[in-house]
């Protein structure tokens, strides 16, 4: 009875963590309502790149960050941390009155949303067994999914009943009533070290784990490295900036190329520095395995590619299709309701493959190149829809096959980094595999734009990226088919 009972508690105590990680997936109505924004600010295609940067950023930056803490303050102290900040900031947005104003507070937004999700894996999946582990992240990724498939469809109610403020509100309640239940979530004890056993990518990734203590464990008191974090913020930045000058038509070189510059050698600095500090913020040794950075890298590339689905697509429904902007919302909805399918077929594939003692220790890298093939076909095929004739529902299958590779995608990965890096961190792990994805969206939103205004052809767009994609996808699969001779 008693274990039933923990059980019960245990999926309760789930499920509220999935409600508050929400306030992530559901910016996808930000998607929907693009066009809507440019409109009201009588902005260009390119500029609507500053609803998606500064929150990415922001995001991105206080996901890792947080990550760290949670592993060392508490990850459900983090999440109710990140639940307040969130009703605050989701409030805040909606009530901007020019586009500088809400530019400058989607910095407050992401900056609340990465604290939030910093450390949901890591409670998701330290609630149950660890034998549970798998079949837990693919109900967390369904959820993620889910709620990122609503969230278009959502967006175009939204759009027509408060105009744009509608959907940056909206969350607050969400984040709310996930902060209220909070207490059904049980205060999780800090995981012990991972035993030396674990295969060479796990010591790959665990090396330096003594630091400059030299104690192992011991450096988990260890002062917080609030240079590496600072660090880390300021490396992001200069790299997204520099991209985004370097891609403008009338960029300033003289602007950009001293800006990627003082990243490449901050990039070395702080590899120097968090190799050295006692308990750093991104533990730099795990990238030494050509694996583990491998994944990393397909995570960022298969988010910016598909990202294409999301920035492009509202403007030809709504402009070349003639769609409302409520049939737009719903349509968009199939590229995440894709990711939703893939999310559970992953599922029912890893009960098949994988799982147990005796499962198949490959099946996260086979369905991470199943997933790129997948999602790089799915671009190719909304290009060729958009070269023929641009009819709505077809594009909806399009984004659908799209999503569907990305969703299995998704599970292989996650899956990958947690058992690639210590249990002890992976509050880190949860934020990396966040703060992947939104690279891949940062620098989609910055490069998409600039595609779309070299070839000037939404059809010549998605060609260049489902093609992109598809070499990737040939090169993954040829360097794993490497990795288990």
């Amino acid at each position: 009875m008693r274990v039933m009972i923990r059980s019960q508690r245990a999926r309760l105590a789930f499920l509220v963590v999935c409600l508050g990680s929400l306030v992530a997936p559901l910016d996808t109505t930000v998607n929907t309502a693009f066009p809507v924004i440019t409109q009201a600010f009588a902005l260009p295609l390119r500029d609507i790149q500053w609803v998606v940067i500064p929150f990415v950023l922001a995001q991105s930056s206080m996901a890792l960050i947080f990550g760290h803490l949670g592993d060392r303050w508490g990850h459900r102290r983090v999440f109710a941390l990140g639940l307040a900040a969130s009703v605050i900031a989701h409030l805040a947005v909606g009530a901007a009155t020019s586009y500088p104003a809400l530019a400058g507070l989607r910095v407050l937004q992401g900056a609340a949303v990465g604290i939030a999700v910093a450390c949901a894996p890591a409670l998701a999946t330290l609630l149950f067994p660890p034998a549970e582990k798998a079949r837990v992240l693919v109900w967390y990724a369904a959820a993620f999914s889910l709620a990122t498939a609503v969230g278009p469809w959502l967006g175009g109610l939204l759009l027509q009943a408060f105009g744009w403020p509608g959907v940056f509100w909206f969350r607050a309640p969400v984040a709310l009533a996930a902060l209220l239940l909070l207490p059904v979530v049980p205060r999780l004890p800090r995981p012990e070290p991972s035993p030396a056993a674990g295969g060479a990518d796990r010591h790959a990734a665990h090396a330096g784990s003594r630091g400059a203590s030299g104690a192992g464990c011991a450096t988990a008191h260890a002062g917080f490295d609030w240079a590496g974090a600072l660090g880390l913020t300021g490396l992001m930045t200069c790299f997204v900036l520099a991209f985004v000058e370097l891609t403008r038509p009338d960029g300033i070189g003289a602007f950009a190329l001293p800006l990627l510059a003082l990243g490449l050698g901050g990039a070395w600095r702080f590899a120097r520095h968090e190799s050295r500090a006692a308990h750093p913020v991104l533990r730099v040794a795990a990238f030494r395995s050509r694996r583990f950075s491998g994944v990393q890298i397909a995570s960022v590339i298969v988010n910016l590619a598909c990202f294409g689905n999301l920035m492009l697509i509202p403007y030809v429904l709504t402009r070349d299709a003639g769609a409302s902007i409520a049939a737009a919302g719903l349509l968009l909805s199939a590229y995440p309701t894709g990711s939703v399918l893939g999310s559970l077929l992953a599922g029912r594939l890893v009960r098949r493959f994988g799982g147990g003692a005796q499962g198949d220790a490959t099946w996260p890298a086979r369905l991470m190149a199943a997933g790129l093939a997948g999602a790089a076909l799915g671009l190719l095929l909304t290009s060729a829809i958009l070269f023929a004739w641009p009819v709505p529902w077809l594009l909806g299958l399009s984004m659908l096959a799209s999503g569907i590779g990305q969703g299995l995608f998704q599970v292989g990965y996650m899956e990958a980094t947690t058992t690639m890096l210590p249990i002890e961190e992976r509050g880190v792990a949860g934020s990396l595999i966040s703060v992947t994805r939104l690279l891949g969206i940062v620098f989609g939103a910055t490069g998409i734009g600039w595609l779309q205004g070299v070839t000037g052809d939404y059809a010549a767009s998605f060609v260049v990226l489902g093609g992109g994609l598809g070499l990737f996808a040939a090169a993954f699969a040829a360097g794993d088919r490497r990795a288990q001779r």
